[in-house]
């Protein structure tokens, strides 16, 4: 509990801060996703938000979720998820996902600022699904009506290809594969 109320106060005298020295942004979105593919779904879909609206008015961060470790950025991530109008959420759908993530979206989840907002789910499905598949959906739409957020899903189907699951490859750009052997 004393952390919760601890953390409604520093996000309070974030926005109290944020408020006395510059102006607002018009619309602001929290992207964490999570690995280099989830990544490039996220980046894709920001590219085709980028040619509707000016940039001028969008406030934009992005996380790595195996980066919310870091304490500076985890509170730095759960401030702006908490005052967030859209957040873009990109995971596959495979199993459990990384513990750090279910504690950066407690931490904000309570403290979020305001009723309107969405929460847009970019969501890779495995190409067989087994009897974990749903359950990133299922979780995201749980968060999305808890913290009063539309949810916009939107799965995609994971590529069949290893080599694909890890790092997006350009065609006409050679693609390079490490593997590495137990010794």
């Amino acid at each position: 509990m004393q952390r919760a109320s601890a953390l409604s106060q520093t996000v309070s005298s974030a926005k109290a801060f944020s408020a006395s020295t510059e102006p607002e942004p018009s619309l602001k979105v929290v992207t964490v996703y999570q690995d280099p593919l989830t990544r490039h779904w996220a980046t894709k879909l920001w590219e085709r938000v980028g040619q509707l609206i000016s940039d001028e008015v969008v406030c934009h961060q992005s996380w790595k979720m195996s980066d919310l470790t870091d304490p500076r950025v985890f509170l730095d991530a759960v401030r702006a998820a908490a005052e967030a109008d859209v957040l873009v959420i990109s995971v596959r759908d495979a199993g459990e996902l990384p513990i750090n993530f279910y504690v950066w979206v407690d931490a904000w989840v309570p403290s979020r600022a305001g009723p309107a907002g969405a929460l847009v789910a970019l969501i890779g499905m495995p190409p067989q699904p087994d009897s974990q598949s749903g359950r990133a959906y299922q979780y995201l739409e749980t968060v999305a009506r808890k913290a009063h957020l539309d949810f916009l899903p939107h799965e995609r189907k994971l590529p069949d290809n290893p080599l694909s699951l890890s790092t997006p490859v350009k065609l006409g750009q050679p693609a390079s594969l490490t593997i590495h052997l137990a010794a």
